[in-house]
């Protein structure tokens, strides 16, 4: 097959996999996390991790996603964190497919969609990348005073790409997601995503190929109308991301012993070149324990409001009642002062 792009780009989405099969075919949790460590104990492949697939980058597993059994960090600093050694399996690359080799990390508020393509990062074999967090939180105001929204908008969204992206908590990246899956199945009869119950778009289908670029098209340029408000309460994680070469030469022989008795796949490693091509080290681990928080305030409420008429209104009351004081004052010292005149005109 023929691709009019110099990397291949194009081929990789030929290639069209079903849910099922990317679970199958894709890096199993037991081989890929060879070791797991959270605050100093150990966690286990299986059983801390979720899974789910993804069209471009197979299986992801998510730490910390089970919200009955959270994990909870007591301290900053990378001995509270989590660090993982991942095995990246070069050997079961595949051509086009395996262009490039590291594990794409995404750091996500609990509950929250994590969407790889957008928010990931990439930690790449040969290194020990270590992320160090810092957390903010940011309360915006609803109507009257701004957009923002907790609530999950169904904005006509077909049921199909609901059960995908509206299921969970509100995010602005799962709206746009859904608006844009949206018009792909409302008007190519396709979807180019994992998990909506609707043919994929196929690259051999001139029609579908050509509505999906018009949909991308005007998605870009925000002609689809994508009624998407920010949420009004939204958790972020500042991250500083360092890296060094890893494993050294001195801890090359006692890492290999470690990695081989809890994997075979890992025996074909015998070299510091072939460790440094498919393991990769990686630290997250919060700076502080403190976070920032921003709220949006009203600069003027119904109360300051009613509070300002009130003391208007108390204001021309009190100067009416002054002035209706001062007018009777001044009609008594006239009456006085004519009286005393008629009386000494009277004498005179």
């Amino acid at each position: 097959m023929f691709s009019e792009s110099p990397d291949l780009s194009q081929l990789t989405g030929v290639l069209q996999l079903s849910v099922d099969e990317i679970s199958e075919l894709g890096h199993q949790a037991e081989d890929f996390i060879l070791q797991c460590t959270y605050a100093g104990e150990k966690c286990d492949a299986k059983n801390d991790f979720i899974v789910s697939q993804d069209q471009r980058f197979g299986n992801c597993f998510h730490f910390n996603g089970d919200q009955d059994k959270p994990r909870l960090s007591t301290g900053p600093g990378p001995d509270q964190g989590l660090t993982l050694t991942l095995f990246t399996e070069q050997d079961e690359y595949l051509s086009i497919y395996g262009q490039d080799s590291a594990a794409v990390v995404g750091i996500t508020p609990p509950g929250s969609q994590y969407f790889p393509v957008d928010q990931g990062f990439f930690a790449l074999p040969g290194t020990v990348t270590a992320v160090s967090l810092s957390m903010s939180k940011l309360n915006r105001q609803s109507y009257p005073f701004g957009n923002c929204t907790n609530q999950i908008i169904n904005n006509g969204i077909d049921d199909r790409v609901a059960a995908m992206y509206m299921s969970g908590q509100y995010s602005l990246a799962a709206c746009e997601k859904a608006c844009l899956q949206n018009a792909l199945v409302v008007y190519c009869g396709c979807t180019d995503t994992l998990g909506i119950r609707v043919p994929p778009c196929r690259m051999l289908n001139e029609t579908q190929v050509v509505c999906k670029q018009l949909i991308y098209y005007l998605y870009q340029k925000d002609l689809l109308q994508c009624h998407c408000p920010p949420p009004c309460s939204e958790t972020t994680y500042d991250m500083t991301i360092s890296q060094s070469q890893w494993p050294s030469h001195a801890y090359l022989n006692n890492l290999l012993k470690l990695v081989q008795v809890s994997n075979k796949k890992t025996q074909n490693m015998h070299n510091l070149e072939s460790a440094r091509a498919n393991l990769v080290r990686l630290k997250i681990y919060f700076e502080t324990l403190n976070h920032d928080l921003t709220s949006e305030l009203p600069a003027y409420t119904w109360e300051d409001l009613l509070s300002d008429v009130g003391g208007t209104l108390g204001l021309y009351v009190g100067f009416s009642v002054i002035t209706v004081c001062e007018f009777v004052t001044l009609l008594f010292n006239l009456c006085g002062k004519v009286r005393r005149f008629k009386k000494k005109t009277i004498c005179l």
